[in-house]
């Protein structure tokens, strides 16, 4: 897909009322290396699937069952998770915490950090911090509730009546209990969810709240990755040499065999014996002669390791060890030995068939 292609879906979207996760549609100056490429979510409206809370009291559907399409709802941290990860947000482990001491109960505060990367691959980020002030909070609320309470009434049909200030006061101090410990029991989800709000806000134009009708579209983010030509030679030799450095970044060197040199075959076919012809008698060796060069030169076959004897097995592993410099410490600690002679017969063997596989990098270090 190229720029101009997704440009122009985007205004497709865009004209479809669909929610786009980004400030602008246009998209220029891309590299040959890199391409756009479009991805959605969408987020329930049904409160049990976690994505979504309502923000007023307005009911999601009358009493004929038709949906509200008004009605307000707010992204829960689920939404938001999904959000950012089709956005490709990134964000910092380290830099997202709580901020406060945590030593009151009534105040806590927190941080999130994220971004995004750009065309170029150079990161963009964003903090914004969010706190809860529940003494703050109690009044507010007490006085939301109150203001509710002035048309209280008790009863139903002919003993409906006013409220009397007791029970109004009874009503008050219920709902603002109720709402305090809920609030104080997801006090941290709530911070953390409120901080990554804000950053996804300025990323990527979120709003606070959506509609029914705006939830039942998907949300669109259109993303820049790298992908070079793969049939390109030059290129395939780059990857796996990056692949290559970064797997000995993590495993060390000893996770990759020794490099295979190219080198001419070596011609090992018996040659024919000589004939008289073209041969002086002066050159031509004896026949007892020859068969005990031939006898002299024959070597013998090599003794399988786990014939040789014990002491010379240890021996062996030990020069392998300190050619190859090898970690035999962390051996020792996964086998649960401290040395060569305590290693059980089946694991000496393994471990001197994958020392011979090893480069051998300090031969200086081995006493011949």
């Amino acid at each position: 897909m190229t720029a101009i292609d997704i440009t122009t879906e985007l205004e497709t979207y865009k004209k479809q009322g669909c929610n786009l996760l980004m400030p602008s549609t246009h998209i220029a100056g891309l590299s040959e290396f890199h391409q756009p490429i479009i991805e959605t979510v969408t987020l329930s409206i049904d409160p049990n699937m976690g994505d979504v809370y309502a923000h007023d009291d307005a009911n999601a559907s009358d009493e004929k069952g038709n949906v509200n399409q008004g009605k307000k709802w707010r992204p829960t941290k689920q939404a938001l998770m999904k959000l950012s990860v089709c956005a490709g947000v990134i964000w910092s482990p380290t830099e997202s915490r709580r901020t406060d001491n945590g030593a009151s109960r009534e105040y806590i505060a927190y941080r999130a950090v994220g971004g995004i990367k750009k065309a170029d691959g150079q990161p963009v980020f964003f903090s914004a911090e969010y706190d809860l002030d529940f003494e703050v909070m109690a009044e507010e609320l007490r006085t939301l509730y109150e203001g509710k309470a002035k048309w209280l009434k008790k009863g139903k049909g002919k003993d409906e009546r006013k409220a009397t200030d007791e029970e109004k006061k009874e009503y008050v101090d219920y709902c603002v209990n109720r709402d305090l410990l809920q609030k104080r029991k997801n006090k941290l989800k709530l911070c953390e969810a409120g901080a990554m709000n804000r950053v996804l806000r300025m990323l990527l134009g979120l709003k606070q709240t959506y509609t029914t009708a705006e939830l039942a579209k998907p949300f669109v983010m259109a993303r820049i990755v790298f992908r070079p030509d793969f049939s390109d030679a030059a290129v395939r030799k780059q990857f796996v040499d990056a692949s290559i450095k970064a797997m000995t970044g993590i495993y060390g060197p000893q996770a990759l065999d020794q490099e295979i040199r190219q080198s001419k075959p070596i011609d090992i076919t018996t040659l024919p014996p000589d004939d008289d012809n073209g041969h002086d008698d002066e050159t031509k060796q004896p026949e007892g002669e020859t068969k005990q060069a031939n006898c002299e030169t024959k070597q013998a076959d090599p003794i399988p390791f786990d014939k040789i004897p014990k002491d010379q097995q240890n021996t062996i592993i030990e020069n392998l060890i300190k050619v190859t410099g090898y970690n035999i410490k962390g051996y020792y600690e996964r086998c649960g030995v401290t040395t060569v002679d305590q290693i059980v017969d089946k694991a000496r063997t393994g471990l001197y068939e994958h020392l011979q596989s090893l480069p051998k990098t300090n031969l200086e270090q081995v006493p011949y």
